[in-house]
């Protein structure tokens, strides 16, 4: 298991539409994630837990991953949350040749 701390950049927290979309770029991967907050962990494979922990925009988070593709899924989820939009979910490296 690796891990690595970032700072939530959606300005409205990771509210549903954020939620939904980190739990679908998990579900992308192999590897279980999880976010830790002062509030708590929660696995990115269940939305209501990630809502439960209530991050808002600035908090500090702990993003966890542990499986074969730890480290792109890490990256991926981690540049997710720092990001400073909700739009859709970003390509990542595991599209890659998915075209």
């Amino acid at each position: 298991m690796i891990g690595t701390k970032v700072t939530v950049g959606h300005p409205a927290g990771i509210h549903a539409r954020v939620a939904a979309h980190a739990v679908l770029l998990a579900s992308g991967h192999s590897a279980s994630v999880f976010l830790r907050s002062l509030r708590g962990t929660a696995s990115l494979a269940r939305l209501a837990d990630l809502l439960r922990l209530d991050v808002r925009e600035g908090d500090v988070v702990e993003v966890l991953a542990d499986g074969p593709d730890e480290v792109e899924t890490l990256h991926d989820i981690a540049t997710f949350l720092t990001s400073t939009t909700d739009g859709p979910v970003p390509h990542t490296a595991s599209d890659e040749g998915n075209d």
